[in-house]
């Protein structure tokens, strides 16, 4: 009998997923025995949840591709959260999956009962309850393009028992549907003219760099160049702007250096 975990962990193939980061535990034998069966997802044991949080998201940020990390019901979702917080914060696409006690004892005050679809609003572009296997595959697609799409932390909360049901006929999920390619954004042309124009009328300039400048670092290059102008960066910049730049005088804000106050002084 094919289930909602099996259904599950054919939708996170197609994804492209080759590991969950996680700690086993009865709320999720039913997925972890589907990644067993099914054999193209690897399951990384880690000593902590909050280990598999941080190492999803670092896997994220390393490969700019959607990561993700599972926790089993109460505890052990709970300590996903420290980080999930990071991962939403850097915008690093992570999908969570935090199983939750059996469906029919949910609002009973059974043992380790929570509300992760609560819990987890404030580090989430997307957090949904499946609460029948009709919800799946639908509820793993949503929640998979918000997280790449968005750049950010998708959780799905699935109960033990749900995961164990027969699973709904639904077609699996088109690549294109679920990963979709980031947005090009791009100023108008008479921004552009406007702002060469406040450059090229400076005496002089002091660049403030942040997270925004992720992916041109050669070309945030060749403007210090052309302008002889110092970088400051703010701290989620630093990644992007700090590396192999002669420009760069360091960082900006509560934990920033001297040097920056100066070159950004009138």
């Amino acid at each position: 009998m094919r289930t909602v975990a099996d259904q599950f962990a054919e939708v996170l193939a197609i994804a492209g997923i080759k590991r969950i980061y996680g700690i086993v535990g009865d709320s999720l034998n039913a997925l972890t025995d589907a990644i067993r069966r099914q054999g193209q997802i690897q399951w990384l044991h880690v000593r902590h949840e909050e280990v598999a949080a941080f190492a999803a998201g670092a896997e994220a940020q390393l490969t700019g591709e959607l990561a993700v990390c599972a926790g089993s019901c109460g505890p052990g979702n709970l300590h996903l959260i420290n980080g999930l917080f990071d991962c939403h914060r850097s915008r690093a696409p992570v999908l969570a999956i935090a199983a939750q006690i059996p469906s029919g004892e949910i609002g009973a005050s059974y043992f380790q009962e929570t509300h992760p679809q609560t819990l987890f609003q404030e580090c989430s572009h997307y957090c949904e309850l499946v609460s029948g296997a009709n919800q799946m595959p639908r509820a793993a697609e949503v929640a998979i393009r918000e997280a790449v799409g968005r750049r950010g932390v998708s959780v799905l909360v699935l109960p033990g028992d749900v995961a164990l049901q027969p699973a709904a006929d639904a077609a699996p999920p088109k690549l294109a549907g679920l990963l979709p390619p980031q947005p090009v954004t791009v100023p108008r042309p008479e921004d552009l003219k406007q702002l060469a124009a406040l450059l090229n009328g400076a005496p002089r300039v002091t660049l403030l760099c942040g997270s925004g400048c992720a992916g041109a670092h050669e070309a945030l290059l060749a403007i210090g160049e052309r302008l002889k102008a110092p970088m400051v960066h703010a701290m989620r910049g630093k990644e992007h702007v700090e590396w192999d730049n002669p420009y760069d005088v360091g960082m900006t804000g509560l934990i920033g250096f001297s040097p920056c106050s100066t070159a950004t002084s009138c």
